[in-house]
């Protein structure tokens, strides 16, 4: 069976389209400035970003993993160390451990399918030097409590906010809970650039001074350079971009929780939602369920012209990558039991109250 109509996960076009006529003008005002690299438009875009968050300092890198990379760096993590962090999310949140020669330490999810604060103590060892915790999907992990753990065992706590840029708990935003908080500006991020864009969020202002080095060779000048680092540096154009886009992102995030709110009232008592606790004002980079019969599911969905997608489909220490070099502390039954059962369902600045409605309407059918 197939339908005449289409919802679809992703419209890049679309997404885009709304902003055209800015762009070209930030195009046109950044090619006739002459200047391309860590100029006044990431210095304007990196202000604006604190203004937004309440982060004490912001340094824009050129992309999510590199801001991790860079984090990890920041806090002196050194190869045999451990980092204690999530299975169950996009690889590079573990993958950047890796690439300092840490060790990721992997303990089970709780209902809200981000890191446990329950688990991480027993976890510890005396190589443990930092806890990275992943946002999933923008839904705000327990992240006070597991500051609070952070602080008391002397260890780092780094945010992984790549799918939650202002998501809140208790009113204040993901990625100024911990020392660190870093962010993706990828197409498909909430908030996105035309390409690969990154931004650390620092509590302290000497981390904030050494990943603005570290993200330009560790350059301490035009012609000398205190350490040896990467090239990080966001474009002067995507900063452009992304400052032109920023102003109407508080609108983008009321649509996308008054859309989760009717998938939420209209599939309660179909399908199961990850937790989300009254504390939490999530970001919703997509929707969650958890669902029985999934394949079937999303063959009869797809029957109707609706697309749907599985973050996660594996946990990262099934993954090729991770048969070395990592730890797994426990038995991860909660996530191995949930990836089996999650589904992300349309949400995206395409998708309307009317497309809602026809997801949930097929979703309810289906298990009728």
């Amino acid at each position: 069976m197939t339908s005449s109509r289409a919802v679809t996960f992703i419209d890049l076009e679309k997404k885009y389209s709304r902003f055209s006529e800015k762009l070209h003008d930030d195009l046109d005002r950044v090619l006739s400035s002459g200047f391309f690299i860590l100029g006044n438009e990431v210095k304007q875009f990196e202000t604006s970003v604190k203004a937004f968050t309440g982060a004490k300092h912001a340094v824009a890198v050129a992309n999510g993993t590199d801001a991790l990379v860079l984090s990890l760096k920041a806090a002196g993590i050194k190869p045999g160390d451990e980092v204690i962090t999530t299975p169950m999310t996009y690889l590079a949140t573990a993958s950047s451990i890796a690439l300092v020669g840490a060790i990721p330490v992997f303990i089970d999810v709780d209902a809200s399918l981000n890191l446990d604060p329950d688990l991480i103590e027993d976890a510890i060892t005396d190589r443990t030097r930092a806890i990275s915790v992943v946002h999933l999907a923008g839904v705000p992990a327990q992240a006070e409590r597991i500051a609070e753990i952070a602080t008391k065992r002397g260890l780092v706590f780094i945010e992984d906010c790549a799918q939650s840029l202002g998501a809140t708990r208790n009113g204040k935003m993901t990625g100024t809970f911990g020392d660190f908080g870093t962010l993706s500006f990828h197409p498909l991020k909430n908030l996105g650039t035309l390409g690969d864009g990154g931004m650390i969020l620092v509590s302290n202002q000497d981390n904030g001074q050494w990943l603005g080095q570290a993200r330009n060779h560790g350059h301490a000048g035009r012609d000398d350079c205190d350490f040896w680092s990467i090239n990080s540096r966001l474009d002067e154009l995507h900063a452009a971009f992304l400052s032109s886009m920023l102003p109407r992102y508080a609108e983008e995030l009321d649509c996308r929780r008054q859309l989760a709110q009717i998938y939420r009232e209209e599939l309660a008592g179909t399908v199961q939602f990850p937790l989300i606790s009254q504390e939490n004002n999530a970001s919703y980079n997509w929707v969650m369920l958890l669902v029985e019969r999934r394949d079937e599911l999303i063959e009869y969905l797809a029957g109707h012209g609706i697309e749907v997608k599985v973050h996660y489909p594996k946990l990262i220490p099934e993954l090729k990558a991770a048969q070395n070099g990592c730890r797994i502390h426990g038995d991860l039954s909660n996530a191995k039991h949930m990836v089996k059962r999650i589904l992300s369902v349309p949400m995206a600045e395409h998708i309307t109250v009317e497309d809602v409605r026809y997801v949930c309407q097929h979703i309810k059918t289906f298990y009728r």
